[in-house]
């Protein structure tokens, strides 16, 4: 493939990313990591979406500042921080092939989570549970980019407005992303591929953010996050068995 087509299916597969996101408030993450790395080097579509994420989730978490509760960012964002340098080891020290099927794995457990158990196995936000959740979401964030399923669970619990639970999850969103491309730079993991690849991600966001927050206020979320959920079983099956 050339470099050229590279960037234009970076760029294109950005647009759906940033869709997602801005309609239901995360999916970024899940949408361009599952198909990112069938044609870029994993690391380097690690840190590619953590750059291009970091400017989605500012874009859409200036549009609902004041609705950022700082309260329930304190005990997830802090264990993340933590949580966020193990999944970078792990991750640093893991072939390309594994990596890639360990997040097929991870996609296709999150789906049937959401599928079929999300409804029915409800948390309470407590601290525990904020502890909890914000461990998993920051070890994931460090080994897959995707740390957004497990934070949404307990932001689903602990918010009824929608505008709450959107502007904080992208605030937590940022404050990992930032903590994180922090130790990717000091890791060498940031090259000339990187900044290219992040560029055409950039310029697929605008498109995409601006027709997902428009979905945001017309469509249901339950409809757009089951089309989510079946777009990550399948693309979870593919790349665990492509490899």
């Amino acid at each position: 493939m050339s470099a050229a087509m590279t960037l234009v299916l970076v760029a294109l597969i950005s647009v759906a990313g940033s869709f997602v996101q801005a309609s239901t408030g995360f999916g970024y993450a899940v949408t361009v990591m599952a198909l990112w790395p069938l044609f870029l080097p994993y690391k380097t579509a690690l840190v590619v979406e953590l750059a291009a994420a970091l400017v989605l989730c500012v874009v859409i978490a200036a549009r609902y500042w004041r609705f950022v509760n700082w309260r329930q960012l304190l005990v997830p964002g802090s264990v993340a921080l933590v949580t966020n340098w193990l999944g970078l080891q792990i991750m640093s020290g893991t072939s390309d092939t594994v990596l890639r099927r360990l997040l097929g794995g991870a996609l296709m457990v999150l789906a049937v989570y959401f599928l079929a158990f999300s409804e029915k196995l409800k948390i309470r936000p407590t601290v525990a549970a904020g502890l909890i959740t914000g461990a998993v979401a920051g070890l994931s964030a460090g080994m897959f980019s995707i740390g957004g399923p497990p934070i949404v669970i307990y932001y689903l619990a602990a918010f009824k407005d929608k505008r709450e639970y959107t502007a904080s999850t992208q605030m937590f969103f940022i404050l990992i992303s930032v903590w994180l491309l922090v130790m990717h730079v000091f890791m060498g993991n940031v090259n000339a591929q990187v900044i290219a690849c992040s560029g055409a991600a950039l310029a697929g966001l605008g498109i995409g953010t601006a027709a997902g927050l428009a979905v945001f206020k017309t469509l249901p979320m339950k409809r757009i996050k089951l089309l989510v959920y079946l777009f990550m079983l399948v693309m979870g099956l593919y790349i665990l068995i492509v490899g």
